[in-house]
């Protein structure tokens, strides 16, 4: 494997003209190749809320969780393939309990939209690629067969030399660009501002790191503290940068957390409840209906075996 650096800078005077939002991860391949294939489990210095001037094609083989990319978020599961197109914030956030590892959870490659380009300017039957790549802004992620196609195909890139990579590069595009509608979908809205997140990567990242670690009993108050910022300030802050209010974050969080432990273990719903950071039965019923459209024991009863 082609040995890469990756180092973190801070977005502004580090990025240039770079318009973008979140930590600035700086990729820099060997200068005989130019797509860069990882993989990496979690929790990793790497997986937090970032952007890059690379493609990046993601396939998340266990856990699930919550997907962030620009003003957008949904749920996860393994099996998930997405491609984020270059300088859109993003960040993988599984739900996990203290002390668990999914060591196996990501797997990833890199490629500049440039050598993509440069691609389609030689071979005109490439010429469907320029559609994915501004659908990549809005973060594309595939289902059904498409994502395991997808999926299969990042996965054997691990295992080609530099030269076969380049065959998986067009095989992965050309999923993306052949996949149906009902199996590729778009996370981030038309009319995102990545300029509206700009230097925000600190006060995202420590406000993500204590909901992770405290999503049972997640404040407001605590989220603005470990943000450095007031509470009033922190709220509007949030809701720009994430496009979703701190409180609906956490639901959705903590939803997730109650779907994984009704399919993942006989634990009983109220237990459940409660470790997903509800004290009243109906109170999280309510919320629990709103978002999956069923109720726990309905929602447990579906999905038994998964």
């Amino acid at each position: 494997m082609n040995a890469w650096l990756i180092s973190t800078v801070a977005g502004g005077a580090n990025a240039g003209a770079h318009s973008g939002s979140g930590t600035l991860e700086v990729i820099v391949p060997d200068t005989d190749a130019s797509i860069r294939w990882a993989c990496h489990g979690y929790p990793s210095s790497l997986a937090k809320w970032h952007y890059h001037p690379q493609i990046e094609f993601h396939l998340i083989r266990e856990g699930s969780g919550q997907f962030m990319a620009g003003d957008g978020l949904m749920p996860f599961e393994a099996g998930h393939v997405a491609m984020v197109g270059p300088n859109l914030p993003h960040n993988w956030l599984s739900d996990i309990i203290p002390g668990e590892r999914l060591s196996h959870r990501d797997v990833l490659c890199h490629v500049r939209p440039q050598t993509v380009r440069r691609l389609m300017g030689i071979f005109p039957e490439a010429a469907g690629f320029e559609r994915v790549l501004r659908r990549s802004q809005q973060a594309i992620v595939l289902s059904g067969e498409s994502a395991k196609v997808a999926g299969d195909l990042l996965v054997a890139m691990g295992g080609h030399t530099p030269s076969w990579r380049i065959a998986d590069l067009v095989a992965l595009l050309s999923v993306f660009e052949q996949a149906p509608a009902e199996e590729s979908r778009t996370v981030v809205t038309p009319d995102y501002n990545p300029d509206t997140a700009v230097g925000a990567e600190s006060a995202v990242n420590s406000a993500i790191a204590y909901i992770s670690a405290n999503l049972a009993d997640a404040s407001l108050v605590q989220a603005a503290r470990s943000a450095s910022m007031s509470p009033s300030t922190f709220s509007r802050f949030f809701k720009n940068v994430a496009g979703i209010g701190f409180s609906d974050f956490v639901c959705q969080l903590r939803i997730g957390r109650a779907c994984r432990l009704l399919t993942t273990t006989t634990m009983p719903i109220a237990k459940i409840q409660k470790s997903s950071g509800y004290a009243n039965a109906s109170n999280f019923n309510r919320r629990f209906l709103a978002r999956t459209g069923m109720t726990p024991s309905q929602y447990r009863k579906t999905h038994a075996g998964r």
